[in-house]
């Protein structure tokens, strides 16, 4: 895989970098780009961010990377040293490649004064607000700037067309969301990419990569980035390495990976993993604006609301709904809906799956430590359906057509 030079533009209000990438006997463009007002945030000389959002195709390809532009001395060390054998090992798919760069650069951007996280409206994103702008931070390490990238969280393109869908459906979210930035007085800085192209396994598979070269292409202004966790506590991530499986989303790694991916003046940081989802949301509930802004729905591509009824939506209520703040939440959730047509099953589901699904189980154990008794709320044939539908038998009765039917009937 080779990587050219970067080269810097003007197009329309925004500042775009891009560069060639060959590969697979194919060249492409890859770029970045930010609008005018934060170009003085973009380093517009490096190639970090090249670098680091095609490294997991170039394992993933076996193909050794040549970057014909300026790299960060550290981030190319600790690639070749350390970042690559580790991947290597946690995912047996991607090949232990070798990085060369014709020059380095291991000078700190002298301006890069922001702290930043990417802001998208849900629990984990609010949770590091609370932590680091709600309450007291100390200067340098609290947060001055929210970020909302395109990288990858708003869709894969798969055909012709996807990359300009997807960039009107990440320009639709950004103006969505603004509302809370605007309130707060942070500035909410968008940056769009088709470095998603280049990812057609999912972004699951490459979200730590995609985000962080969409931070270094902005190391000319961020000096500390906390990209949020996913609700995993240290002791859930402990057991599951020591478990040894191929991680099934890269995030479950980033405590690893994160220190070999921050360059010299700019540190990327794995934030939020001292809580699991169910106590990040406790935290969110104490914070009123959240009670205006918080967005965690996944049935409304523009966020234009919470469907209160889609898993997300469900399981955010749920735990709520435990903490005794539904109804401060009535501005951003349909709750009446919520309770008429999924909490009794929820509850039932989540009573059922304790034992094989993590967020239940936090939830469980929220429900003791508050003195929520969840058996209460339901009957028992909430619980044998629960149970049946998260068991062998609901996979036995599904692949056999007869039974199938009787169970609708039994059901309905």
């Amino acid at each position: 895989m080779r990587i050219g030079k970067p080269t810097a533009r003007r197009e329309s209000d925004s500042t775009v970098l891009s560069a060639k990438v060959s590969f697979q006997g194919a060249d492409d463009e890859c770029f970045y780009s930010v609008p005018a007002q934060y170009a003085d945030m973009a380093d517009t000389e490096s190639s970090n961010c090249f670098l680091v959002g095609m490294l997991y195709p170039a394992m993933r390809y076996g193909e050794d990377i040549d970057v014909e532009g300026v790299v960060s001395a550290k981030l190319l060390y600790n690639l070749n040293e350390y970042l690559i054998p580790l991947m290597a090992i946690c995912d047996t798919r991607l090949k232990r490649i070798r990085v060369n760069a014709a020059s380095t650069d291991c000078s700190p951007r002298p301006g890069a004064k922001a702290v930043g996280t990417g802001f998208s409206g849900g629990i984990d994103s609010f949770a590091t607000i609370c932590e680091h702008f709600a309450r007291p931070t100390p200067e340098g390490f609290k947060l001055t700037h929210l970020f909302f990238f395109n990288v990858g969280a708003h869709g894969i393109p798969k055909k012709p067309g996807d990359l300009e869908s997807i960039e009107r459906q990440f320009r639709a979210r950004y103006e969505k969301l603004k509302g809370f930035p605007d309130e707060v007085g942070l500035p909410f800085v968008p940056v769009d990419s088709n470095i998603h192209k280049f990812h057609p396994w999912g972004h699951l598979e490459t979200a730590t990569f995609a985000t962080v070269s969409a931070v270094l292409f902005l190391q000319r202004g961020i000096r500390r980035y906390y990209l949020a966790s996913s609700g995993h506590t240290y002791r859930q991530l402990w057991k599951f390495l020591g478990d040894g499986g191929r991680p099934d989303a890269i995030e479950r790694i980033n405590m690893m990976l994160l220190p070999w991916l921050s360059i010299e003046g700019l540190d990327i940081i794995d934030d939020g993993n001292l809580y699991d989802r169910s106590q990040k949301t406790a935290i969110v509930a104490e914070y009123p604006p959240a009670r205006r802004y918080l967005n965690v729905c996944y049935g409304h591509d523009t966020l234009d609301t919470n469907c209160s009824v889609c898993p997300k939506c469900a399981r955010t209520l749920l735990t709520l709904d435990i903490l005794g703040k539904l109804d401060d939440f009535s501005g951003v959730f349909d709750i009446p809906k919520y309770r008429r047509e999924v909490r009794r099953r929820l509850i039932a589901e989540t009573i059922a799956s304790e034992s094989t699904n993590l967020f239940s189980r936090h939830q469980m154990d929220l429900a003791r430590s508050r003195g929520v008794n969840l058996r209460r709320e339901v009957g028992v044939l909430d619980l044998f359906r629960a149970r049946m539908l998260n068991g062998r038998l609901h996979s036995f009765i599904r692949n056999n057509p007869i039974l199938k039917r009787i169970a609708k009937k039994f059901f309905r």
